[in-house]
């Protein structure tokens, strides 16, 4: 962030990812055409070419820290940058299935275009181009740290199967967003590490953790808080999904019995705008909205201690600016 007067403005993704444009422009070129070549398996050559959709935060943090860790050419890490994209939508695939979500980026879900088979499919496809993509750095340790990442979001995607109807603590929805956010974070900032002799990988690989689960409250905020045409998929769907947030968890907590019975009534509904403007005012009468923030700016506080043990460099600059402009688009 940029201090003007007595404001703070938060740098746009496109000034941020200005160390290493080029790179995650090659990452966005070299996933969208993986992607297409995935959905040509299912509709045939004649389908045309999609882009990368996203904010593509992993690979831009994963070439920034490349740059921080000495890199002298960043090209040699698209291919690492765009395996780490890569999982990321697989998981994205998968998910949908999960969640029996149908709109995402305000385009249809795979599992709602073909089925859940097809979808699951080309998530383990996009898996395994990641896997493949990667071996070229003959790095047991960056394939290992990427295998270590995708267990970690089966983990805790089976913790919240498990868990039925029955509510988590702090400390295990924290464990989740670790585990089926963060992890990917942490690998993606680290992995650069294991590449160039010397580097900082316990700094990237804590800066990458606390980011990704600073990134993962937020979102879970914007859920609730942002309208269906921002988020590009239903409003508050993880109330109807019936998932376990830290507001959500915040916000159950802090109502009477006749509230939570209200919320629970929720799950599997298509909400109304009176539910919905209910949901805003029992964030803000409880509290849950300034607890969750409060706990997203101490990982990002986190986060910050680490960025700041960096060796200096506009590298640097773009991993800070991003924790606060991951905290700024919520609030």
């Amino acid at each position: 962030m940029v201090e003007s007067g007595n404001m703070l403005e938060t740098l746009t993704l496109k000034e941020l990812y200005s160390p290493v444009r080029d790179g995650v422009d090659a990452v966005s070129a070299r996933v969208g055409d993986l992607w297409t070549k995935a959905l040509q398996l299912v509709h045939g050559p004649s389908m045309p070419s999609v882009q990368a959709g996203g904010k593509l935060l992993r690979p831009a943090v994963c070439l920034l820290s490349a740059g921080v860790s000495g890199a002298r050419d960043l090209r040699h890490y698209v291919s690492l940058a765009t395996g780490m994209e890569l999982l990321h939508v697989a998981a994205l695939a998968h998910d949908d299935v999960i969640d029996r979500a149908s709109i995402r980026r305000g385009m249809h879900t795979l599992n709602a275009r073909w089925d859940d088979h097809a979808a699951i499919l080309a998530g383990d496809y996009l898996v395994a181009q990641a896997i493949e993509i990667m071996t070229v750095y003959d790095s047991a340790r960056v394939i290992a740290a990427s295998i270590g990442s995708i267990r970690e979001m089966a983990e805790a995607e089976l913790k919240c199967f498990a868990s039925g109807n029955g509510l988590l603590t702090e400390e295990e929805v924290l464990e989740v967003a670790r585990k089926k956010t963060a992890s990917l974070f942490a690998a993606a900032c680290s992995t650069p590490a294991f590449l160039e002799p010397g580097a900082p990988h316990e700094l990237l690989h804590d800066y990458g953790m606390a980011l990704g689960i600073a990134f993962q409250i937020v979102d879970d905020m914007l859920d609730l808080r942002q309208d269906t045409k921002i988020l590009g998929k239903p409003a508050c769907s993880d109330i109807i999904e019936g998932k376990q947030t830290l507001p959500i968890l915040f916000m159950r907590n802090g109502l009477g019995a006749d509230g939570q019975a209200r919320l629970e009534r929720l799950r599997g509904t298509e909400m109304s705008p009176e539910d919905r403007e209910w949901v805003l005012d029992m964030l803000e009468a409880t509290k849950a909205s300034e607890r969750a923030e409060a706990v997203a700016r101490d990982y990002a506080a986190q986060a910050h201690a680490a960025a700041a043990q960096l060796p200096p460099s506009p590298y640097r600059d773009s991993m800070v600016g991003i924790i606060d402009f991951v905290l700024a688009r919520n609030w």
